[in-house]
C-alpha cells in the first residue's frame, strides 16, 4: 500500500511540474534571491545558479519538525540560520548553522558555503551557470555541485545540474532538478528533487514576498517519505531578508 501511495505522489509531482512549465506568464517578477534550506541561494533544498549581487547580503532562518508516517510531528524542532554575502562580482560566500536534525543540540559547527557564477545574463530570460561547495569544513555533510538556471519566457524558472556528497567518505553522484513559478508578484511556488543510484528525494514549498527583499517561506522535505534520502519528512517555516541594515 505504501508503494502505491508513493507511486501516486510521484505521478502528482510530474503533473505539477508539467503544469508549471506550460503555465503562461508575461514576465518573471524580480525579487531578491533567497537562500535554500541548506544555505546557498536556491529553491527548497537544492542550490540554483543565482548569486547574491556584489556588496549585497541576505539573512534567513527556518524552524521545522519531523513528520512521521502516521502523520504525527516530532516534539523537538529543528532550527537553522544562514547568511550570504556578494563578496566579489559573481562570488557568493555564506555561512550556515543550526541544530541537529534528530535532536535540539547544536550541530558540529558553523559551516561555509561558496558559489562561483560562471555566466551572467543581462537579457530578460538568461541562462545562468554556477559551481559551488556546501558545508565546507564539515566531516560528514560537505558536498559540491554545478548547476544551470534558465528563466523561461513562458514564466517558470528551471534549475538542473549535478551534485556529489561523500557519505561514509565515499563519492556519491546525484542529479538535481527543480522548478519555480511566480503566481503574481508576491507568491512563488517551487519543487525540487535529488536523485541517484541509492537516493531519491522530492521537496516542495512556497515563498510569499511582502516586499521584493523580505519573504516568508514554507517548505516540506521528502514529501514521498522515502527511506534512502538526505532528510526525514519534515515541514518548515522561515524567512529571508535582504539588506536589512
Amino acid at each position: 500500500m505504501k508503494n502505491v501511495w508513493r507511486l501516486r505522489l510521484r505521478n502528482c509531482f510530474v503533473i505539477v511540474i508539467s503544469s508549471l512549465i506550460i503555465s503562461p506568464s508575461l514576465a518573471y517578477p524580480r525579487v531578491f534571491p533567497a537562500p535554500a534550506l541548506n544555505g546557498p541561494t536556491g529553491l527548497i533544498r537544492i542550490p540554483s545558479a543565482d548569486c547574491i549581487p556584489y556588496k549585497n547580503f541576505n539573512i534567513g532562518a527556518d524552524y521545522g519538525t519531523t513528520i512521521s508516517s502516521g502523520g504525527t510531528t516530532s516534539t523537538e524542532g529543528v532550527v537553522s540560520y544562514k547568511l550570504n554575502l556578494g563578496t566579489f562580482h559573481g562570488v557568493e560566500l555564506g555561512i550556515v548553522g543550526g541544530t541537529e536534525k534528530t535532536s535540539s543540540k547544536l550541530r558540529e559547527g558553523v559551516f561555509v558555503n561558496m558559489k562561483l557564477s560562471l555566466s551572467t545574463g543581462d537579457d530578460p530570460y538568461p541562462l545562468l551557470l554556477a559551481l559551488g561547495v556546501e558545508n565546507l569544513f564539515s566531516y560528514t555533510q560537505t558536498d559540491v555541485y554545478m548547476v544551470a538556471t534558465k528563466y523561461l519566457q513562458q514564466g517558470p524558472k528551471l534549475t538542473f545540474g549535478f551534485q556529489a556528497d561523500f557519505p561514509n567518505y565515499k563519492f556519491r553522484p546525484l542529479g538535481i532538478a527543480g522548478v519555480e513559478l511566480a503566481t503574481g508578484d508576491n507568491l512563488f511556488l517551487a519543487a525540487d528533487l535529488m536523485a541517484g543510484e541509492t537516493l531519491f528525494q522530492v521537496n516542495a514549498g512556497a515563498r510569499f514576498y511582502f516586499t521584493p527583499i523580505f519573504s516568508l517561506n514554507f517548505s516540506v522535505l521528502n514529501i514521498l517519505d522515502g527511506s534512502q534520502v538526505k532528510d526525514p519528512r519534515s515541514a518548515l517555516v522561515g524567512f529571508s531578508w535582504a539588506n536589512p541594515f
